[in-house]
């Protein structure tokens, strides 16, 4: 491994100096899969109230009651509906539209058979993520169809890191794992938690990973508190294998001037290698070789209300802080509130943030 890939890999959360070599590590090797599922969902827009039907007998004569249809008795009744019958009465029609927050338009048919007025109804799977291509474009938000992908997640996310070289981005939960695939945004694979992180011995706050050009394989960091584990993640034909390498502390960046306080108090870090939009300027002070020098490569904290930056070009401390709000990314339109940042990641130059609580 090359001075700089080493440095790039193993710094962003300083854990131990240098690079490091533990021939005596044991391989806890998970199976995952890249592959897409052979199943297809699509959107479902309407269902429908009940439709249940009950045929009683009283004294040689028969009555039947339908419910949501028109009701009869022998061969002469009143209909239920006064009019012509646009729908039948409770049934709920999904019309595609979204609404904010976090919300889905729906219909609901009246008991004259007609459809009342839209109304938005929460659904957090109308927000399952939302990404940034520019600041001046603002930020798509994306719903999940209904039924929801078979691989999607349906728990909310608590971090989340991309695979930059394989075009896709790991979504965690409190449980499971879920791949998405950068060009066309389906949902690949899924699998318990444990496949990317064997023996983990805690619950991982946030994570992040570094693609190590030179051996094919990504550094994953899953970040606790006050414990940091990194794994070795290789992709295979078939899935992918992950490795136990190393534990460090965390986080030997924060600074008494740009700290978040706790690692827990961030919600996800995400790491900007090429920096493609002037999220970040200006200069710091760079203590490692008492200079000022330009802020490029950094990785940004994410909390509910705060951004802090780190560099990780040169001394791999913190820099700056800022509400939130004021950082461009989240200044732009349609950026998602700061209590729904659940994971993060740079995709290429598309920014990601997956819903959490």
């Amino acid at each position: 491994m090359s001075v700089r890939r080493c440095a790039l890999a193993f710094a962003v959360l300083p854990l131990l100096s240098g690079c490091f070599k533990d021939d005596g590590a044991a391989l806890t090797q998970a199976a995952g899969s890249l592959e897409p599922s052979s199943s297809t969902t699509s959107p479902t827009t309407t269902t429908t109230g009940p439709a249940d039907s009950t045929t009683t007998t009283t004294g040689g004569s028969e009555s039947a009651t339908t419910t949501g249809e028109p009701v009869t008795t022998g061969t002469t009744a009143a209909p239920l509906c006064p009019g012509e019958m646009q729908c039948t009465p409770d049934e709920v029609m999904d019309t595609g539209a979204l609404c904010d927050p976090c919300g889905r338009v729906r219909r609901t048919c009246q008991a004259d058979c007609t459809w009342g007025a839209d109304e938005c109804v929460d659904d957090p799977s109308s927000c399952a993520y939302w990404y940034l291509d520019d600041v001046q474009l603002g930020w798509e938000r994306v719903a999940l169809p209904q039924p929801p992908p078979r691989h999607a997640p349906a728990a909310p996310a608590i971090a989340a890191f991309d695979l930059q070289a394989h075009d896709a981005i790991v979504v965690l939960t409190a449980t499971t794992y879920h791949v998405l695939k950068g060009s066309d945004q389906t949902w690949l694979s899924s699998g318990p938690l444990a496949d990317v992180f064997p023996d983990l011995p805690f619950a991982p706050l946030h994570a992040y990973a570094i693609h190590n050009v030179d051996l094919g394989t990504y550094d994953v960091y899953a970040v606790g508190d006050p414990l940091a584990w990194i794994y070795t993640l290789a992709l295979q034909p078939d899935g992918f294998t992950s490795q136990f390498a190393l534990e460090g502390p965390c986080c030997n960046s924060f600074t008494p001037l740009v700290s978040p306080g706790s690692p827990a108090a961030v919600r996800d870090i995400y790491v900007d290698l090429d920096a493609p939009f002037p999220y970040v300027g200006g200069q710091f002070y760079a203590t490692c070789i008492e200079e000022f020098v330009p802020l490029g490569r950094y990785a940004a904290w994410l909390s509910p209300t705060d951004v802090y930056l780190q560099d990780v070009a040169l001394c791999f401390e913190m820099v700056a802080q800022s509400s939130l709000a004021s950082f461009p990314p989240f200044a732009a339109p349609g950026a998602p509130a700061g209590d729904r940042l659940g994971g993060a990641a740079m995709l290429g130059e598309r920014l990601y943030v997956f819903a959490g609580e």
